[in-house]
């Protein structure tokens, strides 16, 4: 499989669990594109901010900045674009407001809590490892029960360095006692995709924020369009 080029990628590929001596023990998850659809509402957010701001921005620019912290988007707004319209500062601060206001009706992701109920089954434990802040997550616990889901929740206030970089899962493991070997990750982005297997882990990516040959050429080791699709592999395996 790995031989073939981005355009013969399949859509999926078989659930990959060799080298792993007691399968696996533990499941990750990402956050935003995974357990809530909260992808729209950044880039909704984004937008409103530097419209609000008359800063000129290219189309592609929020699709390149999935997955990444406000930070860095930030950062490459204000010395890139900005020209001096507004700061990193003003621009954070504004896009919190408005973010804050979209994200009263956040739906969870379809079939995420199905799909948790049966991982908490098949798992010794579950975990969550996402760049985006403790604010940004609390902001969902309040809504859902998103607390009682996990045993070890990362955040992008408890790591120094975010995905694409290891930390957030090597972090995650570490809490949880778990080897790479031993953990399936379900990742929505190229950036948390190569942060997971960076840090040896086997990873399935849900087509819920990028196309599969995106995912498929950032790493992922199994590509699906529903966590049923992932279930049922978990079951067959």
């Amino acid at each position: 499989m790995r031989g073939k080029s981005v355009g013969q990628v399949p859509d999926k590929i078989t659930m990959q669990t060799q080298n792993k001596k007691n399968g696996f023990q533990t499941c990750i998850f990402d956050f935003d594109g995974v357990i809530v659809d909260s992808e729209p509402l950044h880039a909704m957010a984004k937008q409103n901010t530097l419209d609000n701001f008359q800063i000129k921005y290219p189309s592609t620019l929020f699709a390149e900045f999935k997955g990444r912290t406000d930070r860095d988007f930030f950062e490459y707004v204000s010395q890139e674009l900005a020209e001096g319209k507004a700061t990193f500062e003003e621009m954070d601060t504004y896009k919190r407001q408005v973010y804050l206001k979209l994200f009263e009706s956040v739906p969870l992701m379809q079939g995420i809590q199905d799909f948790v109920s049966f991982a908490r089954k098949r798992f010794n434990k579950l975990g969550l490892a996402t760049s985006a802040t403790a604010r940004d997550f609390s902001l969902a616990a309040q809504r859902y029960p998103l607390q009682t889901w996990f045993d070890v929740i990362i955040t992008g206030s408890d790591t120094v360095r975010h995905k694409p970089d290891p930390e957030p899962y090597l972090r995650a493991m570490s809490m949880l006692s778990v080897t790479g070997y031993e953990t399936l990750v379900i990742e929505d982005s190229p950036n948390g995709i190569k942060s997971a297997k960076a840090a040896n882990c086997t990873v399935v990516a849900i087509t819920t924020s990028f196309k599969a040959g995106e995912l498929r050429q950032a790493g992922a080791d199994m590509i699906v369009t529903s966590f049923s699709e992932i279930e049922q592999q978990l079951r067959a395996s």
